[in-house]
């Protein structure tokens, strides 16, 4: 079984997960936070994430992490936790873009042995510096797999 990175709880916050998944499942293990401001928590729809994108408010942020693996991939970089915003790459439209408004920002890593599939969505393509420091702040909090 192959266990999913998870975040620390933290106020203005909601996660869920997969769970741990089997390496023979297509899935891989994944956790998805999304900020609790406004009504954003009806826009996180785990298994159809560009759909429930539509309805996130301007306000909103998800955060979507996965555990790759267990054979290594290529493409993914040594780092460490915390990862940094500012370091993920930033796509204003993408294949499946679901609404022109959301940016979406991408990190894959390898830390510690795990390899790691972070994107941090917002509802606009201009996010202000205080939705980018609360996305940065759950960033922060992001857990390896296991970890606690």
């Amino acid at each position: 079984m192959l266990p999913p990175p998870s975040f620390r709880p933290a106020p203005g916050w909601w996660t869920v997960t997969t769970g741990p998944t089997s390496t023979s499942q297509q899935l891989p293990p994944q956790v998805w936070a999304i900020s609790t401001v406004g009504s954003n928590v009806g826009a996180l729809v785990p298994f159809d994430l560009f759909q429930g994108l539509k309805r996130l408010s301007p306000r909103g942020i998800v955060i979507w992490a996965m555990t790759i693996g267990p054979k290594r991939v290529a493409g993914f970089p040594r780092a460490s936790l915390p990862l940094r915003l500012s370091q993920f790459r930033v796509d204003h439209g993408w294949e499946m873009q679901p609404a022109a408004n959301i940016q979406q920002r991408l990190r894959w890593v390898r830390v510690h042995g795990w390899q790691l599939d972070v994107r941090v969505y917002f509802a606009t393509q201009h996010p202000s510096r205080k939705l980018l420091s609360q996305a940065q702040a759950e960033l922060d909090r992001l857990l390896l797999p296991g970890a606690r």
